[in-house]
């Protein structure tokens, strides 16, 4: 059994509605870039837009708003043009 996991810095989606079905307790988590488990969070000195890849809703985020998540690699991620 392999398991492999990566670090990305992530947002949670503000469509509560759209994905109460799907994680009635944490919430959907839109990955924006890799990272590692010990690097510090990027300074933004703006809100960013982020589209969710589920809901196709688009919000602003805060800097304090980005987290960072173990998750496992997804096929065809794109990192976000802020973190290029």
């Amino acid at each position: 059994m392999s398991y492999e996991s990566q670090y990305f810095w992530v947002v949670l989606c503000k469509n509560h509605r759209f994905h109460k079905r799907q994680n009635l307790y944490f919430g959907h988590t839109i990955p924006l870039a890799e990272t590692d488990s010990v690097l510090p969070p990027p300074v933004l000195s703006d809100r960013l837009s982020v589209r969710c890849d589920d809901c196709g809703k688009e919000y602003r985020y805060e800097p304090r708003e980005l987290l960072r998540a173990e998750l496992e690699p997804q096929s065809g991620f794109v990192t976000h043009p802020l973190f290029l």
